[in-house]
């Protein structure tokens, strides 16, 4: 299997498909670092790490439809690559579904908080 380290010297599946820098990522909840550590699993691809949604040129609202809580946290893929973590494609209930892995879930939290009211639960009322 192809493969490449990720942060903290992991190996992880090659990814055919980079997520731009500039690429919204969203991810639903309170977002505390106990609701990261608590979500924190390992996706059938082998990358471990917190479920999110994630896509470049895509609204918040877009990317927070298949998310049932009523926040969200909103940052960067820039934003977390810049605190050490990774952003890796795969596959989950929507096109965008990724896996935020490579940070503690202190530094996850700090990066998707404060929350906001999520803005498709707005939508489909």
């Amino acid at each position: 299997m192809d493969t490449r380290k990720q942060s903290g010297g992991r190996d992880i599946p090659a990814i055919a498909e980079r997520i731009p820098d500039d690429a919204l990522v969203v991810r639903g909840g309170r977002n505390h670092p106990e609701d990261i550590r608590r979500g924190s699993g390992t996706h059938p691809s082998g990358v471990t790490g917190v479920s999110i949604e994630s896509a470049v040129g895509v609204s918040i609202v877009e990317l927070a439809r298949t998310i049932p809580h009523g926040q969200v946290g909103v940052t960067t893929v820039d934003e977390i690559r810049k605190a050490g973590g990774e952003v890796i494609r795969t596959s989950g209930r929507s096109p965008y579904h990724a896996t935020l892995t490579g940070l503690t879930p202190e530094q996850a939290s700090k990066l998707l908080t404060p929350t906001i009211p999520n803005p498709a639960r707005k939508d489909e009322r």
